[in-house]
Order: C-alpha cells, then structure tokens, then sequence
C-alpha cells in the first residue's frame, strides 16, 4: 500500500514540474514565426479572376395567346374619318389602318399647336435674355444670379415645350392606327364617320402562322432596345425553350409595364393558347468577361466598389468598376487585370484592419 501512494506521489510531482514546461513549449511552436502572435482563424486566399460568360436579362411574365385572331381597338376617342384597308385584304406589319379624327381631335390638337407655338415665341425671348444677362455679367453690370434666373427660366420653357411636342406625337400616334402584325384585315365594325370611343372594337386581323406570347415587363431604363432580343421561355416542367421579341407595343399599362410579343417556332408545339408563362429576355451578353468572386469586393459606406491585389511588398487596395452579377460570380468591368493576384477571401478583414499587423502574406 506505501509503494503505491509513493509511486502515486511521484507521478504528480513529475507533471507538476514538467508539464508548463510542455505546454509553454506547444504554444511556442503554435505561435506564427513572423509576428509572434497566435494564429487566426481568418485565413486569407489569393487567386487571379476567371474569364466568365455573364447575360444582362429581364424577367417578364405573360400569357400565350393565339395568331389567328387580334383585335384593332381606338387608341382615342373621336371620328373614323379614313379607312385604309378593306375586308379579307392581307396586310403587313405597320400599314395603316384607321384614321380618327373629328371636332374633338381637332381641338386637342389645335390647342397643343398653339401652346406650342406661344412656346416657341417666349423661348426665343427668353434665349434673348439670357444673352443680355450673359453679356451684362461678363462687363459686371448684372450679377452672376440674375443671368442663372434667366438660364432656368429658359430650361423651363424648353422642358414645357418637350412635353407639348410629346402630347402632339402621342395624339398623332393614337389617331394613326397601324396594323402590329401581319394577317388577313377581317370583321371590320365601323364605317367612315362612326363616332367612336377610346377602347371600341375596330376590326380584326387573322394569321395562322403560329401562337405568340403577350409578355409583360419592367425595363430598367425606358430607352432599353427590346425588340429582336433572345426571349428564354421556362416550361412547367423545367426544360427551356426560345423564342425573340417582334413587337413592343406602343403605349405601356396602367401600372407603367411595357407590353411585348414573343415568338418563335418552338412556341407551336411547346405551349398552348390561355397558358400563363414567364421566363427572361436577354439583353447582353458578355463572353469571357473577367469576374471575381463575390466575396473578392468590399465596398465603403458610399457603395464604392474595391479589391484587394497582392504586390511584392503587400496587399493593395483596388477600386474597380463592376457588371453583372450572376452565380456567386462579379464581372469586372475594370480596375482588375487577367494577371492579377486577387484576394478571395478575407477582403474584409483586409478593408477593416492592418492588416499587416494582424496577417501574413501567403506566399
């Protein structure tokens, strides 16, 4: 029993004088040789950017609707004064159907062109004032202020008369209605002098060519191309089929949403009249563009975009310009070069701590 408590004794006087020793020694050897400090979890990873493919698109949805039989409606309410085309004739595309006229087109109309001519007049009286006050600033007998009351006076003026001209177009357009497809011009329901409402049935055009799709969407930019863009149509059971985008119509919904056909010969045997589809339009695509990953770019408090790229003497900040972003994956627009070093992960950390005190660049 005495031999086992000695051996015991010894056993725990041993650990008590060896084992700091031990442990100051896993810690020493833990500890980075560069800095002395222990290591981080935080790892930091460079790669250079990869060429990648990346598509700017635009989601829409819409429902698919058969050739055979569209509807011409009045875009104004007024006077059928003209007819152009004449029952079971074939007409294309853009020919000219109705023209609406009438006492009350008229007088819309005659009231634009006289605001627009009233316009015309004080423009040029206010361009004339602007050149006094400009000349009269430069020889210091009018203040700067008075000449910019005049310039914004003028743009005002200028912007009133942009809009007039678009209420004249817009009216000439409505009044002009042209066919938005080919076809055969059948069932027409008015005569030349019916009065007519915004919205009344005018006629029909018939085509058997195939089925379209009346997709509705939300550019970003109003003055985005869409027609003959690449359509991608999703099925319900997950396949893809495409078709391109032939028509825009002119006149957007209530809610402001712009009103596109979708056609193609896949439409046919894929899809059926009354059925709710959607998919994306594409209306880029950039091939073998430089991108990073998405953890690569850090960005400031004013939304300023920025890598890291590893030098001979360290980790720089790099502003760059992005693109689209699409899988995880940024385009880099520029600022980034197909050589570089880019950090991959722990930009973050970079952007927030020295990160020369804190890390070790890999080599």
């Amino acid at each position: 029993m005495k031999r086992t408590i000695i051996v015991v004794f010894l056993i725990v006087a041993a650990l008590v004088i060896v084992g700091p020793s031990l442990l100051h020694k896993e810690l020493v050897d833990a500890k980075d040789p560069a800095t002395g400090n222990l290591p981080r979890r935080d790892i930091i990873r460079n790669a250079p950017p990869e060429r990648r493919a990346f598509a700017e698109t635009l989601r829409w949805f819409g429902k698919v609707k058969s050739r055979n039989r569209t509807r011409v409606i009045a875009m104004e309410t007024g006077r059928i004064v003209s007819i152009a085309a004449r029952d079971g004739v074939p007409v294309a595309k853009g020919d000219l159907l109705f023209t609406i006229g009438g006492p009350l087109v008229d007088s819309r109309l005659e009231v634009l062109q006289n605001q627009s001519a009233t316009l015309r007049e004080r423009i040029t009286l206010a361009e004339q004032m602007v050149r006094v006050k400009r000349e009269a600033v430069s020889r210091k007998f009018a203040k700067r202020e008075e000449l910019t009351v005049a310039e914004d006076a003028l743009a005002r003026l200028k912007a009133e008369m942009e809009s007039v001209k678009q209420a004249i177009q817009q009216l000439q357009e409505a009044t002009h209605i042209h066919a938005m497809h080919g076809g055969v011009f059948i069932n027409r329901k008015v005569s030349v002098g019916q009065e007519v409402q915004k919205g009344d049935d005018l006629a029909e055009i018939i085509s058997q060519d195939s089925i379209y799709i009346a997709a509705t969407l939300f550019p970003k930019r109003r003055d985005a191309k869409l027609e003959t863009k690449r359509a991608v149509i999703n099925l319900p059971e997950g396949r893809q089929i495409q078709g391109t985008v032939t028509t825009v119509l002119p006149q957007r919904t209530a809610e402001g949403a712009t009103v596109v056909w979708i056609e193609g010969p896949d439409l046919d045997s894929a899809l059926s009249p009354g059925q709710t589809v959607a998919g994306t339009i594409i209306l880029s695509e950039h091939e073998k563009a430089l991108a990073v990953p998405q953890d690569a770019i850090v960005r400031d408090d004013e939304e300023r975009a920025y890598v890291f790229i590893k030098g001979s003497s360290g980790y720089r900040r790099q502003p760059v310009k992005t693109g689209i972003i699409a899988g995880g994956w940024v385009e880099i627009v520029s600022g980034v070069k197909a050589e570089d070093e880019v950090v991959v992960q722990g930009a973050y950390e970079l952007f927030y701590q020295d990160f020369n005190k804190t890390y070790k660049v890999a080599d």
